[in-house]
């Protein structure tokens, strides 16, 4: 796989010309990122974090499109580019693709990350942040590969879940467990000496 492929661009890279015509409208973001975050770091730091915002939002396409590729996705859901909604029900599955993650990154948003922060400490918050959504979308792919679900959750993990929470409240009214006999001398013990003290 090509870095083009990937996604992975250097900021040099990013900045030539005839690839930024092909990347627009996520170069468009990209730059009014850049802008934004110039505001708190220096030139170099806000193109390489404006770019890697950028990585981020191509990884989530990357995941987001394979998932679309199977036709029986399109059957059983509607997406918008921020929620896969199951036809015919009102759940909905949270997803941002990357246009939606780059456009929702606002100029407002941007400075509650950086206002009155380390910049380290805010870059970093701020990557981790928009990370969620790449993890999002890279796990909804996965489990629909691996069990047709768009969950977070794959159906056998709840499943299990859900059953040892029942098997739990089964246990509990049930009442407590009889304590071994080790246990029952120690307190019947305990209990005759608070008797006599009392």
């Amino acid at each position: 796989m090509n870095r083009f492929e990937q996604g992975n661009f250097s900021p040099e890279l990013v900045y030539s010309p005839g690839l930024r015509e092909v990347l627009d409208p996520y170069q468009k973001h990209r730059q009014r990122i850049e802008k934004e975050l110039s505001e708190f770091l220096s030139a170099h730091e806000a193109r390489d974090t404006a770019t890697r915002v950028y990585n981020l939002a191509i990884e989530i396409d990357e995941d987001i499109d394979r998932i679309l590729k199977d036709p029986l996705v399109r059957r059983l859901y509607e997406y918008d580019g921020m929620f896969f909604t199951p036809r015919g029900t009102r759940g909905f599955h949270v997803a941002f693709d990357g246009f939606h993650l780059l456009r929702s990154l606002s100029d407002s948003k941007i400075g509650a990350f950086f206002r009155g922060r380390e910049k380290h400490f805010a870059i970093r918050w701020l990557l981790k942040e928009l990370g969620t959504h790449a993890w999002v979308a890279h796990r909804l792919r996965m489990n629909w590969e691996e069990s047709h679900t768009l969950g977070l959750v794959p159906k056998e993990v709840l499943e299990t879940i859900i059953k040892d929470a029942l098997e739990r409240r089964r246990e509990a009214a049930a009442g407590p467990p009889e304590l071994p006999l080790e246990e029952q001398a120690f307190f019947q013990s305990y209990e005759a000496q608070m008797e006599r003290h009392g």
